[in-house]
């Protein structure tokens, strides 16, 4: 009866949340203009849209969020309230960017005060000082590799759905896959902090994807974008499959955001071997590459879609292996992505 009445409760949450959502997306499209959150045509090489789209996605995820936590009293676990207060950082840094445009230090260094903000309320990478783990490091070095990796882990993230937030819901159908796939671990393995968390956020994306999928009518923004990337790498960290051995499972959050941080790798090596500077956008990504070799845009957006939800497939079911053939099915996949970024790579002007 209790897990019945638990899966009600996320049933509950995951309408109220797309429908709070999709109200809040209609309002603040209407009041985009006014404040200036617009994204205009031709204002950067690689943006292709022909009119003025607001730029109120991260706006509409905030909000939500907040609303959402006070409602059901999320704000009372630590680890939510830990993501929550960091995410919102990275929320408010976003909407000024959108406004102002940041310089990427200025972006790099909010990254990384908003990951010292989730580490100092107590979440972060645990690896190296766990037995399971494949490398063990003695004390001290095992907290400092720990705090060094967990820093890593977020700023890679949440760049990389910055990335690839170029492409009508792509970014945010990326994100609903991986909140689906983190609420999936967390249902079955009784995490209730994060089954309703991943609940809200999937609600969310599924709003925004009704508004950002082609022909867009809003954009995440760099708000939105990033602040998906940061909540989704922060849930990654606390998540706890409680299945299999960690040796097992500490790749499947890299299986779940694989093709954010393939597009990422795909670019950063890409405009570095052309001496093309690493932050300045263009249409050199993963959608732009396959479009080149013939595949319709849509189509491309459609294949990286199906693309994540195999490899999160993947990624779950490496939960129940043995570590050895787990870690080998997850260098194959490596050895794979990196056959896929010479033969998108090797023919791009």
């Amino acid at each position: 009866m209790e897990n019945i009445a638990q899966l009600e409760f996320v049933m509950l949450l995951l309408i109220g949340s797309i429908f709070l959502a999709i109200g809040l997306s209609w309002i603040t499209i209407k009041i985009a203009p006014s404040v200036g959150l617009m994204d205009i045509p031709g204002s950067a090489e690689h943006k292709s849209h022909l009119k003025p789209i607001p730029l109120v996605g991260g706006i509409v995820l905030m909000d939500t969020l907040i609303v959402m936590i006070l409602l059901t009293g999320m704000w009372n676990d630590p680890g939510v309230w830990a993501i929550f207060v960091s995410g919102l950082i990275i929320g408010v840094l976003g909407i000024l960017d959108d406004i102002v445009h940041l310089s990427v230090s200025s972006k790099l260094l909010g990254q990384i005060f908003a990951a010292i903000v989730l580490i100092y309320l107590g979440v972060q990478v645990k690896f190296f000082e766990s037995p399971e783990f494949f490398i063990h490091l003695a004390s001290p070095w095992d907290n400092y590799f720990n705090l060094g990796f967990t820093i890593l882990w977020l700023v890679t993230v949440t760049n990389s759905f910055n990335f690839i937030d170029s492409m009508d819901g792509l970014a945010v159908g990326l994100s609903g896959l991986s909140a689906g796939f983190f609420l999936l671990i967390s249902l079955a393995t009784g995490q209730s902090e994060l089954i309703f968390l991943c609940t809200v956020i999937l609600g969310i994306c599924i709003a925004l994807y009704f508004f950002n999928s082609r022909p867009a009518s809003l954009f995440l923004g760099d708000s939105g974008a990033q602040s998906l990337g940061f909540i989704l790498a922060s849930i990654a960290i606390i998540y706890d499959p409680k299945i299999g051995e960690q040796a097992s499972s500490w790749f499947v959050p890299i299986l779940i955001f694989f093709i954010p941080l393939f597009d990422m790798a795909l670019v950063v090596f890409s405009r570095v071997k052309r001496g093309r500077k690493i932050h300045k956008a263009s249409r050199d990504h993963t959608y732009h590459r396959l479009e080149q070799l013939g595949f319709p845009i849509h189509h491309a957006v459609l294949m990286m879609h199906g693309a994540s939800l195999i490899l999160s497939i993947v990624g779950f079911l490496c939960l129940n292996l043995p570590a050895l053939f787990a870690n080998f099915i997850f260098a194959l996949i490596i050895l794979l992505g990196i056959a896929v970024y010479i033969e998108l790579d090797k023919n791009y002007l």
